[in-house]
């Protein structure tokens, strides 16, 4: 395994070890919350899981960040001279970094701008883009001649690409937790609705192995006509003809912060005439 190298301290090796565990790990509960039942009070605490699944592969990825700044720390300059070519070689660096964002994100969104305009004014965006596509092949044809290496800012891109999939991996992993914390120990709420129909949400490509289809369902309540949105996985879509026996009309039981649905109760009393709601 590359990153347990020999000259690595057991101490090194174990903080691999956990971040591999974590990340591994984490992503198989995240697998578990999402296949898992969806209603209910379980429901819930598979939102938790998942949840805790998303914390666990930030505090995995977050632990290889030691790891990759390692070297980068060993083999810096020692000497004031060594640190003026190390400056000089970084400045290089972020030069052509700057120049590529310049060329080919400046480039292409002139070129995107261009093209949006060609029904307007279709020479001058013609010309635009055309320039804007030169600019694009000719700096490519430049920096294919002139390869420049970052390996002085390569470790830290990859660190800060880590720190931020570990930053909003906990922040999400932190907000769904405390929404199912929250729902969990204060109860579903009831409300009395009316159908309006359902969104199902088939993930497509390569999604499809690690996403569930998702039946998002809603409902508009009695008091203010407000929309109300309960989320059901695929193997839970049979609760869906509960809701049609029901009539469409029902005393709606989810969890309202994860949006988990508990039943449906028929409520023949409730009708809704001109946009206006009333309990018979």
């Amino acid at each position: 395994m590359g990153f347990l190298r020999a000259d690595f301290t057991w101490g090194w090796k174990a903080l691999v070890i956990v971040g591999i565990a974590l990340l591994f790990g984490g992503f198989a509960v995240l697998m578990y919350g999402e296949f898992s039942p969806s209603i209910g009070l379980q429901g819930v605490i598979d939102y938790g899981i998942r949840a805790l699944g998303f914390v666990a592969m930030g505090v995995g990825v977050a632990c290889f960040v030691p790891v990759i700044l390692r070297d980068p720390w060993r083999s810096r300059p020692r000497t004031e001279e060594g640190w003026r070519t190390l400056r000089g070689e970084a400045a290089r660096e972020a030069g052509v970094i700057a120049l590529n964002l310049v060329c080919y994100v400046g480039a292409g969104l002139v070129a995107l701008g261009a093209l949006t305009a060609l029904g307007r004014a279709p020479v001058a965006a013609g010309i635009t883009m055309l320039i804007s596509l030169a600019v694009l092949v000719r700096y490519r044809w430049h920096r294919w001649k002139h390869r420049c290496t970052y390996d002085h800012f390569k470790p830290f891109g990859i660190v800060l690409i880590m720190l931020a999939f570990g930053l909003v991996a906990g922040i999400i992993g932190r907000m769904q937790a405390a929404d199912a914390i929250a729902d969990a120990a204060e109860g579903p709420s009831e409300e009395a609705c009316m159908l309006n129909g359902f969104k199902e949400q088939r993930p497509s490509g390569r999604g499809a192995a690690f996403n569930a289809t998702d039946l998002v369902i809603d409902f508009t309540t009695g008091v203010g006509n407000e929309h109300v949105y309960v989320s059901i996985k695929e193997q839970d879509r049979a609760v869906l003809q509960q809701i049609v026996d029901a009539g469409g009309f029902v005393i709606l039981t989810y969890y309202p912060r994860t949006n988990v649905f508990v039943r449906p109760e028929s409520s023949l009393g409730w009708r809704t005439t001109d946009n206006t709601s009333g309990a018979n």
